[in-house]
Parts: C-alpha cells; sequence; structure tokens
C-alpha cells in the first residue's frame, strides 16, 4: 500500500479504542436457504459453496437439489428475503442491553447483495427486490439514535460478478480496473456520505493487493475530506499485502485471539456459532455458552483488543433467541463488571500463566488493577501471581454488597485472597469473577 507511513500514523478515534465490545451483523439473502455444515465456510457463503461443491464435499449443493431443485438459482432466493419482521428499533435496543457500544452491519457480502439502494447494484440490492427498504439506512439511524457507533462492512470483491470477473481474468496482476473505478470505489464512497459510518470494515480483499482496489486512494479521501473523517476507523483487510501490516486496527483472521499483547491496536471478529450468515442447520452443540462468551471477551480486551461479536438474523428480519439470549447476558455481566473493560488498557501481566483463567486489565485514570478470575477455589482461597501489596492495599469483589476482601500478601510473588461466603444466587453472574485492586504494583 502506498503511503502507508502516513495512513497508518493516524491516531485511533479514541471512542473505538474505549468501547472494548461490538455486534457484528451478517444478513442477506443467504439468510433464505441459512444452511451450511460446520466443517465448511459458513451459511453466508452458500452460494460459493453452491457453485464449488469442493468447498464443503457437496453439502450445500446435496441439501440445495433436495429442497429447492437444480433448477433453482441463487438469485431467485432474492425475493424470498423478505424482512418482513424486521425492527431496527427494537435491534438496537438489544445491542444497547448487550453492553456493546458499537455495531457492524454487512452493507455487501460477498454475493455482491446490498442492503442498501445502490446505483451500481441496480436491481441486486433491498430496495429493488425483496425486503423493498433501505436496510443500512433504517439500522443507521436506529443504532445512531440509541447512543451506540454505527458502521458498515464492504466486501472488496464479489464471487460471480462479471466485471470483476473481467478485471480478474485480464492478467496477473489484474490490467483492467473496471470494477474498481465503476463499482467498488464509488460504492464505498456512496455508504460514507449516505450514510456516515464510523467503522468501515473491509473484507474479500485477498485476491489482490491493495494497489489493484485503490485502497490507499479511498482511505486517504475517508481520512481527509468525508464528514467522518476524524471519528472513523478501519480495518486492515485492504489487500493482500495489508492483513496485520496496514490499517487503523487489525483483524488478520477470524476469530484472531493470540493471548499477548500486541502493541497495535485489533479486533477478535467472532461468531456465537460457527456460521457469520443464520444457520439453520446448527445444532445447539455448536452454540458457545454465555460464559465462554464473556471470557473470550475477557482475555480479549487483556491483550489490547476489542470484540466483535456476530449475530445472523433470519430471512425475516428475527435475531435468534439463542443469541438474544447470550447478549443478554454479556448485558448482564458488563452491568456488574463494566468498569474493567470500558475505558481500560492492558496492565503490566495479561494473565497468571499458569493456567489462564486469570486475566487483567487496568484504569489508567483511577488506577485500578482488576483482576478476572474464571475459577472459584474450593477453598476460597484465590492467589493471584502478580499484583505485589502495599500498605495501601484494597480488594473489593464487584457485584458482592458486603465489605473489602481480606487478604495477604505472598511478596514479590502475588497475593492471596480470602473470597467471601456468599448464598447461590448472590454471586456475580456467569461464574466471571471481577476483583478491583487498588493501590498494587
Amino acid at each position: 500500500m502506498n503511503q502507508t507511513g502516513s495512513i497508518n500514523s493516524r491516531p485511533l478515534p479514541l471512542w473505538y479504542d474505549q468501547s472494548k465490545f461490538g455486534i457484528f451483523i451478517h444478513w442477506g439473502v443467504y439468510s433464505v436457504p441459512a444452511f451450511a455444515v460446520p466443517v465448511a465456510p459458513g451459511a453466508e457463503w452458500y452460494w460459493y459453496n453452491l457453485e464449488t461443491p469442493s468447498s464443503d464435499n457437496g453439502a450445500t449443493q446435496a441439501y440445495h437439489n433436495a429442497s429447492f431443485g437444480p433448477d433453482f438459482t441463487y438469485q431467485q432466493f432474492a425475493p424470498m428475503f423478505r424482512a418482513n419482521l424486521f425492527d431496527a428499533d427494537q435491534w438496537a435496543e438489544l445491542f444497547v442491553q448487550s453492553g456493546a457500544k458499537y455495531v457492524v452491519l454487512t452493507s455487501k457480502h460477498h454475493d455482491g447483495f446490498c442492503n442498501w439502494p445502490s446505483d451500481q447494484s441496480w436491481g441486486w440490492n433491498s430496495v429493488d427486490v425483496g425486503p423493498g427498504i433501505d436496510i443500512v439506512g433504517m439500522l443507521s439511524k436506529a443504532v445512531k439514535n440509541t447512543g451506540l457507533h454505527m458502521g458498515l462492512y464492504h466486501s472488496l470483491f464479489e464471487w460471480f460478478n462479471p466485471i470483476y470477473l473481467a478485471d480478474k481474468n485480464s492478467g496477473n496482476p489484474p490490467t483492467r480496473d473496471v470494477y474498481i473505478t465503476d463499482v467498488l470505489q464509488p460504492m464505498l464512497k456512496d455508504i460514507v456520505n449516505s450514510y456516515e459510518p464510523e467503522v468501515i470494515w473491509a473484507d474479500g480483499d485477498w485476491d489482490e493487493n491493495s494497489t489493484y482496489w485503490q485502497s490507499t486512494e479511498f482511505l486517504a479521501w475517508l481520512y481527509t475530506n468525508s464528514s467522518v473523517k476524524d471519528t472513523v476507523v478501519t480495518n486492515d483487510r485492504w489487500g493482500a499485502d495489508c492483513g496485520g501490516v496496514n490499517g487503523g486496527y487489525w483483524t488478520p483472521s477470524d476469530r484472531f485471539n493470540p493471548g499477548k499483547l500486541l502493541t497495535h491496536k485489533w479486533e477478535n471478529c467472532y461468531t456465537i456459532g460457527t456460521s457469520w450468515g443464520y444457520n439453520q442447520n446448527e445444532a445447539l452443540i455448536w452454540y458457545q455458552n454465555t460464559t465462554s462468551l464473556i471470557q473470550t471477551l475477557v482475555s480479549t480486551v487483556s491483550c489490547g483488543g476489542n470484540l466483535l461479536l456476530d449475530v445472523g438474523p433470519t430471512f425475516d428480519g428475527v435475531i435468534p433467541m439463542i443469541m438474544q439470549e447470550r447478549l443478554m447476558g454479556m448485558g448482564e455481566w458488563l452491568n456488574v463488571s463494566g468498569e474493567a473493560i470500558y475505558n481500560s488498557t492492558w496492565w503490566r501481566a495479561q494473565n497468571d500463566t499458569i493456567d489462564e483463567t486469570i486475566w487483567y486489565t487496568t484504569n489508567s485514570d483511577s488506577g485500578a488493577v482488576y483482576a478476572i478470575s474464571f475459577i472459584w477455589p474450593e477453598d476460597y482461597q484465590l492467589t493471584l501471581v502478580h499484583p505485589v501489596v502495599t500498605s495501601k492495599t484494597t480488594v473489593e469483589l464487584l457485584g458482592y454488597n458486603g465489605p473489602e476482601l481480606s487478604f495477604k500478601s505472598l511478596g514479590q510473588s502475588g497475593m492471596e485472597i480470602k473470597l467471601p461466603m456468599m448464598a447461590p444466587g448472590s454471586f456475580p453472574p456467569h461464574g466471571v469473577y471481577t476483583f478491583k485492586l487498588l493501590n498494587v504494583l
């Protein structure tokens, strides 16, 4: 990517670093067939899996032929994408209750279907076919009205767009850029100018380097001339040469969680089940429980990242109940322990490396250190390896209404906290316990 020095030197907007937790939404035509098998790409890759049977050993093709017939095309699903139960305000309120601070909606996935009335995708967008509504516009307004930050995912490439395929087949690297100049760049500028998102989440970049996608040119415009130039943030998926190298924050792979501190801001885009788009073929065992999702949030934030947790609504616009339940559970925990997550930063130690069941964050303003434990020892003695006790040290269990906790110093080897006796219903929620430590070294 040309001019990477100036683009990468742009400060990360403070709101993004402080937010820590966001919601990802994959919703489109693929939500109608809503099928994938767990060893293959998710349900949002339905069209690709249908046309490329080797991607999932023919599972999607077999399902499609049995359910709709071999002559039924992917395009015929579009009128069935009705969104008749879609309530943007209801979605936004759920996201608020989850404790998330920002939302990223798919404006266009790799199938090229646009969730707004794109002039570059006539007849293949949510206004011209299917719902008959501007999904991006409606959800952007609802989310912003709640005070959350709104972002948009956008795929750079389109699997079967004939203009893109003609460019791609013109050489290596391609000698044509008609798709870029006539489709991609106008689309990107359109969603920025029309909806003013504060996140541009690029994807589908791996076929070519950033030079072909003209990523630098777009980002230079975004950061200097757009109406969101001071608050917008982008990821690093702007070309095969960019992952983990160039971008406002890094998302070099899906479910990226290095388990160690990274000095550059990063994001863990993550699923509740195994698919990003709704998959009616997912069994309950494929869904993570609330405790596991909270643990992922904690480890991510401790290592300097944000968690972007995905939901996949059904074709008619309902976020599945199991996903709603998981989000509400995370909000319940964040209502108790949010001060250890929001506006926090990484501490000098990320975890007690013995078994990685205790993770740390800190608040640079108050100086508080938070030890977040995934265990509650049966002997009611919790050992923390890294905090060093001083004469002014105090310990508080967030969500516990009793007095400060007693503890003893282990010198340079940490401290041992005596846990309180509590009735079963009075424990902080979901088996993840946050201890606020003041005046420790």
